[in-house]
């Protein structure tokens, strides 16, 4: 009933013949044409650039039309199939209703299933398609950035899509000094999602990435945090904070019980990530702290370490 009111007002005050001619097609063309909104337009931009391109007459009767469609009458920037022998209101329809592409932005440092978690919210994928993204994926490998995605892309060809983005930014030069230093590539992959997980930005990267080698190197425990987060993490906190008891939980992934890399990687890292394990800064630090600041600290020696703690920490 508000729906026809409001049509009925618009009736009344706006003569029959101009509304006709404001929401009738601009041409008889139906060229298909691939309408890309890029995220963080706003609306009056995305109506102002609808009337410059010639697919609407009049930008206040659209934006009318967009709230009697769907109150308020937001467009989720995207991108759309248009063409200019569309009437007004199947311009404001589709672009409400049937969006071709969806915006997707994956951060770094998110565990594949939150990734999932993000892809179902925005694709409306019910619990089989989660599972279906879930198996076609690969931890670490699912790489972070900002995606323009078909909306009738199953689970597998979301999967494969992020993927093949990992395989072009992990590229030969990062590959053949990997093998330049006689380093495996998901070694690599696994060393990169511990720096993205406990750096505390791009600039001490290289140095995490040091530490990380030289307690390797020393066959010693790396002890990280996160990988205890990795395995006590669940829907409700994927990162739960860790307490002295959690230290003793039984996992290979558990880094203060086993030597070594974890079995996989913990996340799906950076770019800047990968490179800080592939060209990793040399220094003989062993131990390291982010202060509250997240300003990184290291030591050579364990008392060094005790001694940044009581300076920084406490």
């Amino acid at each position: 009933m508000k729906k026809l009111f409001l049509v009925i007002v618009i009736l009344i005050f706006i003569p029959l013949g101009y509304l006709i001619s404001q929401i009738s097609p601009t041409s008889f063309s139906n060229e298909q044409i691939h309408f890309v909104i890029p995220l963080e337009t706003k609306q009056v931009e995305i109506i102002r650039r609808l009337k410059s391109e010639n697919f609407i007459r009049n930008e206040k009767i659209f934006s009318f039309i967009l709230s009697i469609i769907r109150f308020p009458g937001a467009i989720e920037p995207g991108a759309y199939q248009l063409s200019r022998n569309m009437n007004t209101f199947q311009i404001a329809d589709i672009l409400l209703n049937h969006p071709y592409q969806k915006w997707i932005v994956l951060v770094p440092g998110l565990r594949i299933e939150q990734v999932a978690e993000r892809l179902a919210k925005k694709f409306n994928w019910d619990s089989a398609k989660t599972k279906e993204f879930l198996s076609a994926g690969k931890e670490g490998y699912m790489y972070p950035d900002t995606y323009l995605l078909n909306t009738d892309y199953s689970p597998s060809d979301v999967a494969r899509r992020l993927i093949a983005n990992f395989n072009e930014k992990f590229d030969s030069k990062i590959r053949q000094d990997l093998l330049n230093q006689d380093v495996r590539n998901d070694t690599a992959v696994k060393i990169a999602s511990l720096i993205e997980r406990e750096s505390g930005g791009d600039e001490d990267k290289a140095l995490i990435a040091g530490i990380i080698w030289n307690r390797l190197d020393k066959g010693m425990r790396l002890q990280i945090d996160a990988t205890i987060q990795y395995v006590l993490g669940t829907p409700n906190d994927w990162w739960p904070m860790v307490k002295p008891p959690n230290m003793k939980t039984e996992s290979p992934y558990n880094t203060y019980l086993y030597k070594g890399l974890t079995p996989g990687p913990i996340c799906n890292p950076s770019l800047a990530s990968i490179k800080a394990a592939t060209y990793p800064s040399e220094t003989n630090c062993i131990f390291y702290l982010h202060d509250r600041a997240k300003q990184i600290h290291c030591a050579v020696t364990y008392e060094e370490h005790l001694n940044n703690i009581e300076k920084y920490l406490k």
